[in-house]
């Protein structure tokens, strides 16, 4: 139980030391918000995380055609290094779209469009490459296709009852946590928006409609298939 609380509960705590201390930081927060050196280093850690991702799946791969190694442990570890590379692909493609639309949004120069759209575009095609590891590293498995219209379908039939034990318990983990972090992020930013005098109506509204239509599939997908 003290586990399963400790991530919430260290989201409360830097809740509370963002907000009582918003007075202190909210001005250099803004204008670094809306510099050139924010968006070059949103650009910079987007290739770091996409290299280390890259990193990683290469040595899924290596270790999933280790001979010294049983098939059990070869499948285990290499997606062991599977997953860690999807969680440095997926901080990279999420970096890398945040810095397009910085560019977007703050005056920066050419070059810097250009390096972002340029950064963007690389980082898209490294997680595209990324879906497709799953099959190279399964090939017996005859796992579905990502990009099939009926990828999800497919892949629960797929999989037996201990590997849906824990992708279905990863997925109502990362459920619980949206629904922490959103009320969170729309407390925030309400905050934010009281002290810098810059109401944040728009972003409340979309969290509020992102959080309330993932509760509702999660929920009728439950009844569903209950």
């Amino acid at each position: 139980m003290t586990s399963k609380l400790f991530f919430p509960i260290i989201c409360v705590i830097s809740a509370a030391i963002l907000i009582f201390t918003m007075h202190f930081w909210k001005i250099p927060a803004n204008d670094a918000l809306h510099s050139d050196t924010f968006v070059i280093a949103l650009i910079v850690m987007a290739v770091i995380a996409g290299l280390i991702g890259y990193l990683y799946s290469v040595a899924a791969y290596k270790v999933d055609n280790d001979p010294t190694l049983e098939h059990n442990e070869q499948d285990r570890q290499s997606f062991k290094k599977f997953s860690l590379m999807n969680i440095a692909m997926i901080i990279s493609f999420y970096v890398a779209l945040a810095s397009l639309l910085m560019v977007a949004l703050n005056q920066v120069s050419l070059w810097l469009s250009i390096v972002s759209i340029v950064v963007f575009i690389l980082i898209s095609l490294l997680r595209y490459y990324g879906y497709g590891m799953i099959n190279k590293l399964y090939p017996e498995r005859e796992l579905p296709n990502n990009f099939d219209s009926e990828f999800d379908d497919k892949l629960i039939e797929t999989l037996n009852k201990e590997e849906m034990i824990v992708i279905f318990t990863g997925l109502y983990n990362a459920f619980k946590l949206t629904n922490i972090l959103l009320p969170a992020s729309m407390l925030l930013l309400t905050l934010y928006g009281l002290e810098t005098g810059q109401p944040q109506h728009f972003a409340i509204i979309i969290i509020l409609l992102c959080a309330v239509a993932i509760n509702i599939i999660y929920q009728l997908t439950v009844r569903k298939m209950i």
